[in-house]
């Protein structure tokens, strides 16, 4: 199963189409509608050859950052240049590669991992780690897992986290969480900050918040 080749997103955009906005999506509250009608900038989305939001991969990765989450590390409702690879990538000077998926599990998230390790020898990965109740079915089929309790979906969680970090020992790799993936029930050093600022469709968030995100990685490769 080769992991590195998003065919999730061809289900919904052509690999060359622009994407607008998120104003397919229904906004609920009052709130959420200021948010989404004053948000400043542009956003489109554009899809490489492996069904991910970045450019196409050089052919040298070996000093590039692999950086991996679902829809957070993806951007949705952001620009490109917002998202926290992008900025990862400015400020780092390194070619970072944004291999978010929108939806994806951490199931999902740590055989990617696993995949670059085995086959790419990198030198830094990072993880943004996402929602523990997501599960995955083919494995690009993603479903929310509604079933389990909490020390189930922990249960989950740390074995993929495990999977990842426990044998590793010639790439760095540095573990997130997504601002909205942290339980008060959940001790964990993972790092995760509290989200600061809202994308367009004043869920994800954007360039603020991702910032942080960043400030941390860079004490982590520096």
């Amino acid at each position: 199963m080769n992991y590195l080749s998003n065919p999730h997103l061809e289900r919904f955009f052509n690999k060359t189409l622009y994407f607008h906005g998120s104003d397919q999506f229904e906004i609920s509250s009052k709130a959420k509608i200021k948010k989404f009608l004053s948000f400043p900038y542009p956003v489109s989305y554009k899809i490489n050859s492996r069904g991910f939001r970045d450019k196409d991969w050089p052919l040298d990765t070996s000093n590039v950052i692999w950086c991996l989450g679902d829809s957070a590390t993806f951007g949705f409702g952001s620009p490109l240049e917002h998202t926290w690879s992008s900025i990862l990538q400015l400020k780092s000077k390194r070619r970072c590669l944004n291999l978010g998926v929108e939806g994806a599990s951490n199931i999902l998230l740590s055989k990617m991992a696993k995949q670059i390790i085995d086959n790419h020898a990198p030198k830094v990965m990072v993880i943004m780690w996402s929602f523990f109740h997501r599960r995955h079915k083919d494995p690009w089929e993603f479903i929310h897992f509604a079933g389990g309790s909490f020390d189930e979906d922990l249960q989950v969680f740390n074995q993929c986290y495990e999977e990842v970090n426990y044998f590793n020992t010639k790439c760095n790799i540095i573990n997130l969480l997504i601002p909205t993936q942290s339980p008060d029930n959940f001790n964990s050093p993972i790092f995760h900050t509290s989200q600061v600022d809202f994308a367009r469709d004043a869920y994800h968030f954007d360039y603020k918040t991702a910032e942080i995100y960043v400030e941390h990685i860079l004490s982590k490769i520096s």
